[in-house]
């Protein structure tokens, strides 16, 4: 018995010589990882191997979320350090390799105190639509409350990635927050009527712009809508006399916006657009496409300035 133990142990010996403790993934996996997030560099020296480390943590976060305050991710990144640097020695070239290591329940608590004060916001807004405003009333309360959620999106993002679970602070509350700020979008609909050569084209262009603003948009002509968009299309083709065999076409669309509950026309304009292909209706959809472009912008534009002081 106690050769057996004495081969099993020399076995055991000889397989732990053969491991590689230089390479990458070795020197990691010494780190708890549920604890600590852990990000790899290399360069001919020490200091260009730290310096790699340090840049690709930050390159992970910024690819992780987009933060609009640089601030709160040069706070976080300011606690991470340098923990090994080593050089491997069958690499070729002979490169230095450095890992960088972040706390992830410091960065979780630094997160948290933005949140927190962002939820406070939150729920006073919440609180404010469940108490039934008006349509119109509650939209400009929502207009209001619409930065502070994607600002707490942001943090929410970078929040699930470093932690590691993937999951986010009080997801739930949030989610209740966002809850409130698209039913009081929505509840506000927007009629589009839409008439002239293509005009689907647009239909659907402005459909998804007004989507985007979060405003909701009426299914049917019977469904009652206090805001409505008109728009007419025309079309004017002729042949190119600047570069030969190309079939030009414009476009143009015509747009009314209207406040159906006030009767009273808030915007009026005009865009065009121009494209040239060798088949005519090629040019077509792309003129149409860049008027449709060109309308739906304004349109969510004029919408918003217009709603915001209703």
């Amino acid at each position: 018995m106690k050769k057996w133990f004495m081969v099993l142990a020399a076995g055991l010996l000889a397989a732990c010589a053969h491991i590689n403790k230089n390479t990458v993934n070795y020197q990691m996996s010494l780190f708890d990882q549920t604890r600590y997030y852990v990000v790899a560099g290399e360069g001919g020296d020490k200091e260009a191997a730290s310096a790699d480390a340090l840049s690709n943590m930050r390159k992970a976060f910024e690819n992780a979320a987009e933060v609009s305050d640089p601030q709160i991710l040069e706070d976080i990144l300011a606690n991470a350090r340098v923990e090994k640097v080593w050089k491997e020695k069958n690499s070729s070239p002979k490169n230095y390799f450095a890992l960088a290591v972040l706390d992830r329940e410091t960065a979780q608590k630094m997160l948290a105190v933005p949140m927190d004060a962002l939820d406070a916001k939150l729920a006073g807004f919440a609180k404010s639509l469940s108490a039934g405003p008006e349509p119109f009333a509650a939209l400009k309360l929502a207009f209001n409350m619409q930065p502070l959620v994607a600002q707490r999106n942001e943090y929410q993002d970078i929040y699930a990635f470093i932690n590691a679970g993937q999951e986010g602070y009080r997801s739930a509350e949030f989610a209740q927050y966002k809850e409130a700020l698209k039913n009081a979008m929505g509840a506000v609909k927007v009629s589009i009527q839409t008439k002239g050569p293509q005009h689907i084209v647009l239909l659907s262009k402005i459909t998804d712009s007004l989507n985007q603003l979060g405003l909701g948009v009426a299914q049917s002509d019977e469904e009652n809508a206090p805001l409505t968009v008109l728009v007419e299309t025309t079309v004017d083709d002729y042949s190119s006399d600047r570069v030969k065999g190309l079939e030009w076409c414009s476009s143009g669309a015509s747009v009314s916006m209207v406040d159906e509950t006030l009767g009273v026309t808030f915007a009026r304009f005009h865009v065009q657009d121009r494209a040239g292909t060798s088949r005519r209706q090629d040019s077509l959809r792309r003129s149409m496409e860049g008027v449709g472009d060109k309308a739906s912008q304004q349109i969510s534009q004029r919408m918003y300035e217009y709603l915001k002081i209703r």
